[in-house]
């Protein structure tokens, strides 16, 4: 084998690889494009409460554990 082989090779491999991304592209293009999703999607039934409920922090309660509970949502298997 001679150099130049193997810089063609290199070269084919790169193409392959562009050409996988690019179908992978292309298939993501269409999909999207068939099958768009919401532009505003539904809030989900724990998100109903007012807004006014959810910015008062419950009696007792300090502001770094409710925003610790914002992130960290206890089980609802009874834990404690």
């Amino acid at each position: 084998m001679t150099p130049l082989d193997d810089v063609l090779g290199l070269i084919a491999l790169a193409g392959y690889i562009a050409a996988i991304v690019g179908l992978a592209g292309g298939v993501t293009y269409v999909v999207i494009k068939i099958f768009p999703t919401e532009r505003t999607p539904k809030k989900a039934e724990s998100d109903t409460k007012p807004e006014q409920e959810k910015d008062q922090p419950s009696s007792g309660s300090s502001s770094i554990e409710q925003a610790a509970g914002s992130l960290f949502r206890r089980s609802k298997r009874g834990s404690g």
